[in-house]
């Protein structure tokens, strides 16, 4: 989406001799559900661009490599000796034409979200002794042979760099750091890291990515500051909507005319919640209804504290975070599917759709979206230039 919209504004500035076109020609995405929201967002970028790119869609990242490549490997040592110069499965299942596409795309930009739960506290920080290391294995074996100029590496902060440079051995790397506040969300906690990795050969590095980071992270936190309450944009109709949807979900009768969901909570929900409210209160000396940017994440107990209290952000999305409520104690409810991908920045309310000059659509609040909000959907899209 953000190049789409980098590519419109450049051609409509006029300041460049030339048309910029860096149309998608192949995306990978594992989990099935959120091939819809790429196939959506797809859509929406090439009505931005007015163009039309027909890009491959392909679901495992690991059908780039031969089916016994990994073959009685132990670890992941042997597992990257063993993919050492071996070469790429021509073709995969392609999602978006229903067959069999060629893989070997000669892009010049790739941009993959690859997987972070061994980096994290929570997959036990592993790292490349996790199962994961073998789609890093696989991404590098392919840009390596593809000899892709420009690639764009999004993970969580511990990512482990050394397995990085190992398996993309002939690029070099920048390695950025950004919270949601160096763009403008204020209100939102997901810390990331954004790996620049440039082909020695074929890239020269003309302006120092730090310095453009900085300049563009102080503009952001000087001009715009979205809060929590900012993001709090589902009407009347669509609290109740998702209210009735939970409790048919969890077979209780619905009450249309309370206004308070607590009702609707779960056992351990309602434990959490009220774990909290006197935890609030104990250390604010003030009633947690007081505060309209709090938010109780009720997917964690009250001793994990998932909270919005001391950051003023919304506690990271995380797996759980897609049946697990975000509880706002001002409102009496929990934050909307919608909600949630309006603080992720999704054109899902005029005012957002109108910023990006596209059209505010229903589309982005069905329910194959709402499975999507708070899982890791990790975006691989290699791009070419022209």
């Amino acid at each position: 989406m953000a190049r789409s919209v980098l590519q419109r504004d450049i051609n409509e500035s006029g300041k460049v001799p030339f048309t910029v076109s860096i149309p998608a020609v192949a995306m990978w995405e594992y989990h099935e559900p959120c091939q819809h929201l790429i196939r959506e967002t797809a859509k929406w970028c090439e009505s931005l661009t007015q163009s039309s790119s027909d890009a491959c869609l392909f679901s495992d990242i690991m059908q780039m490599l031969p089916s016994n490549a990994l073959e009685g490997c132990e670890g992941y040592s042997q597992k990257l000796e063993s993919t050492h110069n071996i070469g790429l499965c021509p073709y995969a299942s392609c999602a978006h034409h229903g067959r069999l596409c060629d893989i070997r795309k000669r892009a010049d930009f790739d941009c993959s979200g690859l997987p972070c739960p061994d980096m994290s506290t929570a997959g036990k920080k592993l790292k490349r002794a996790g199962v994961t290391s073998q789609v890093y294995i696989a991404h590098g074996r392919y840009t390596t042979e593809m000899q892709t100029p420009l690639l764009l590496i999004e993970c969580t902060p511990e990512l482990d760099m050394g397995m990085v440079e190992d398996t993309h051995p002939d690029h070099d790397f920048y390695q950025l750091f950004s919270e949601p506040t160096d763009v403008g969300f204020r209100g939102l906690a997901r810390s990331r890291t954004w790996v620049i990795g440039a082909h020695r050969q074929r890239t020269t590095c003309l302006y120092d990515p730090f310095q453009i980071q900085s300049t563009l992270s102080a503009a952001f936190r000087a001009n715009v500051q979205a809060q929590v309450s900012d993001f709090l944009v589902a009407s009347p109709s669509e609290i109740q909507m998702e209210a009735s949807r939970v409790s048919l979900q969890r077979g209780i009768p619905f009450l249309s005319h309370e206004p308070n969901l607590a009702y609707l909570l779960g056992k351990g929900e309602l434990s959490t919640k009220q774990g909290l409210d006197s935890k609030y209160m104990n250390l604010y000396q003030q009633h947690p209804m007081s505060n309209n940017n709090l938010v109780y994440f009720l997917g964690d107990s009250a001793a994990y504290c998932s909270w919005s209290a001391s950051s003023q952000k919304i506690p990271t999305y995380r797996l759980n975070s897609k049946s697990g409520k975000y509880w706002l104690p001002a409102q009496q409810r929990w934050m909307t599917s919608k909600e949630r991908l309006c603080s992720m920045g999704f054109p899902c309310v005029k005012e957002v759709a109108e910023s990006m000059v596209c059209r505010c659509s229903a589309q982005l609040t069905l329910p194959g979206l709402q499975t999507c909000v708070g899982t890791r959907c990790t975006l691989r899209l290699v791009a070419s230039c022209s």
